[in-house]
């Protein structure tokens, strides 16, 4: 009996177990009916956004009804994303679109993250981060094929605001989540955003560390992008995969003003049709406030997905400390509002091409 309840303790991740230690513990393999169902939540999962596509996220079978999550630290961004915060978001989407792809089975989802919910970028081995834990009764959620619906839409709009009933819808679950969800549709402030966010981007991309981070992600082929199954392939991002390469890998060609104001104009015009803008603000603090924010922009994206709207998200403006400040200001955002997380173009237009994704069998971890 005790070595059953130690063996129960290491397959649950509890205290500090390394990945090494998991498995040298762990002494029963899981069923195929295990392996089977869970396979069919990550073949969902699996289909959720992260920064740059890079898809940290693994997940090791325990039994039926428990799994661990791990992140990959070779899946990480540790100069562009220093604190782990949108990473951490990334893996709170990947959790939240495991409970909804577990709701159609009459299943919930119960979490229990790592004490210590930041990344560790000097890992060299998976890292635990989280038990997770099927339970039957199913929490409401969204229709589950949204899971593998849904877009980033990075190419040009219709011209058509967002409807004002799911302008609506969008707001109110972002109060149940506790943060705020503020929208526009008024032109000056569009484009001004839009301006933002090209100047913005340009300007990240001059400092050698972001582009030398970023260049590992791009696909400029769809043979790369087909291949490799994660990152910012050109066909998604709007840009022919030549142009993207010399960008990134021989930026001296564009430091001529009219060769940057060129570029800056074909960015600007891939954006064209935008008639709606929005934000998001609240907590913002800590992993756990980062987990949250994770599903809360899950559910939104899932929401829109289901009433045919886009959804581009600006994060250059969010993290860049200048631009960061000059949106609030323009905003009318005072001293007293809540951080500013999340700043996204939103609207309809024709189906976008969809990123790859790893495999099922590329995220499951030996159990």
């Amino acid at each position: 009996m005790e070595r059953r309840t130690f063996l129960w303790q290491a397959a649950l991740g509890l205290g500090a177990l390394s990945l090494g230690r998991v498995q040298a513990a762990a002494a029963w393999k899981p069923t195929r009916a295990a392996q089977a169902r869970w396979a069919e939540l990550l073949d969902y999962a699996r289909w959720a956004p992260s920064p740059h596509n890079i898809q940290p996220w693994k997940l090791r079978v325990v039994s039926d009804t428990e799994a661990e999550l791990y992140y990959d630290p070779a899946r990480l961004l540790p100069y562009t994303d220093p604190t782990s915060a949108f990473t951490i978001i990334g893996l709170g989407i990947f959790i939240e679109s495991l409970r909804v792809a577990a709701a159609p089975l009459g299943l919930g989802l119960d979490v229990r993250p790592a004490e210590a919910l930041r990344l560790d970028y000097a890992a060299t081995a998976p890292t635990w981060f989280a038990r997770l834990r099927l339970r039957p009764g199913a929490d409401p959620a969204p229709d589950r094929e949204l899971l593998k619906e849904r877009r980033t839409a990075r190419r040009a709009y219709d011209g058509r605001p967002v409807a004002a009933a799911v302008q609506q819808e969008m707001a109110t679950l972002a109060t149940a989540y506790g943060h705020q969800l503020s929208l526009s549709s008024d032109p000056a402030l569009i484009d001004f955003v839009l301006d933002l966010n090209c100047q913005t981007l340009f300007a990240d991309l001059d400092d050698a560390g972001t582009r030398r981070e970023l260049s590992t992600w791009i696909r400029t082929t769809d043979e790369q992008a087909a291949h490799l199954a994660d990152g910012l392939w050109s066909r998604c991002m709007g840009f022919p995969g030549w142009l993207m390469h010399n960008f990134f890998f021989h930026s001296e060609r564009f430091r001529a003003g009219w060769k940057r104001a060129v570029l800056g104009r074909a960015y600007r015009h891939s954006m064209r049709g935008t008639a709606t803008v929005a934000w998001l603000q609240g907590p913002f603090a800590t992993p756990a406030d980062w987990l949250r924010a994770g599903a809360l922009l899950q559910r939104l994206w899932l929401d829109l997905s289901r009433h045919g709207v886009y959804l581009h998200p600006f994060g250059s403006v969010v993290t860049n400390p200048a631009a960061h400040q000059q949106f609030l200001t323009r905003a009318g955002a005072g001293p007293a509002a809540p951080p500013l997380w999340l700043l996204m173009r939103l609207g309809y237009g024709p189906v976008p091409p969809r990123s790859f994704r790893l495999t099922v069998n590329d995220l499951l971890m030996p159990s």
